[in-house]
């Protein structure tokens, strides 16, 4: 669980992602809003995986780019129908600036959704990430990250835990993780018991980036925070809200 490579979460995850995630945020509200706030120019989604939001986006009207560093992501997008049309790159999203497509493109919004940020489990490259996402911003373009609000205080103590995620009498699929309050950690795996299959681990590891945090982030690459929602319908972030929308511009000279 100490290896953790920018493919990892993808790779593990991309045959079922679509099954076990489809409703993990609100899609419709996110299409409503990234359309009102990229106007007439193109989108850049960081983690694009399997396009459950970039798909939606592009039917929208919406002009889209990707960027995944799962090549097990990228082919399941581009088996769907219209995936093969986005312009898509494989990559460690913490070097967006250099992998962005089409080269040179500026983006009215560049979109990491629900939790996407925190998969990069270091603080610099969170940053790295942030700084690249600005440089390739069109005028009054933003950067919108949306994921849990993440406080280590709430996190609990540090230790493990297993639960069950789901039973059927072919199939058990235990979680297994661990929290880290003091190192901003939260790591698992996803034990996949099939009925005459062999066992498959699903790794997963996020950095648990509170909002003020990712506001200095945001601030070392350049970023200023506009406005922060407690979901994509512009509810109200409150000291109760358990999701935040944040949307960085470029800071003023």
């Amino acid at each position: 669980m100490d290896r953790h490579e920018p493919e990892s979460y993808g790779d593990a995850f991309a045959d079922v992602y679509d099954e076990w995630y489809a409703d993990v945020s609100d899609v419709e509200g996110t299409v409503a809003r990234v359309v009102e706030l990229a106007g007439d120019h193109p989108v850049l989604e960081l983690g694009i995986g399997t396009g459950r939001v970039a798909l939606p986006l592009a039917a929208a009207g919406l002009s889209v780019s990707g960027i995944d560093a799962s090549a097990a992501m990228l082919d399941r997008l581009r088996a769907k129908p219209g995936g093969g049309a986005l312009a898509v790159a494989r990559g460690d999203m913490a070097d967006v600036d250099a992998l962005a497509p089409p080269p040179g493109a500026r983006f009215g919004v560049v979109l990491a959704a629900f939790n996407t940020l925190f998969n990069l489990v270091d603080a610099d490259e969170q940053r790295r990430c942030l700084a690249g996402a600005a440089a390739r911003l069109a005028p009054g373009g933003c950067v919108v990250v949306e994921g849990n609000v993440f406080d280590p205080a709430g996190l609990g103590p540090a230790g493990d835990s297993v639960a069950v995620r789901s039973l059927t009498p072919e199939r058990v699929v235990l979680s297994v993780s661990r929290a880290d309050p003091a190192g901003h950690r939260l790591s698992g795996q996803f034990v996949d018991l099939v009925d005459g299959a062999p066992v498959r681990l699903r790794p997963w590891a996020l950095r648990t980036t509170t909002p003020a945090e990712l506001d200095d982030l945001a601030g070392a690459g350049g970023l200023v925070l506009a406005e922060r929602w407690g979901g994509w319908r512009g509810e109200p972030f409150t000291d109760e809200s358990d999701v935040h929308v944040s949307v960085y511009r470029i800071a003023p000279v």
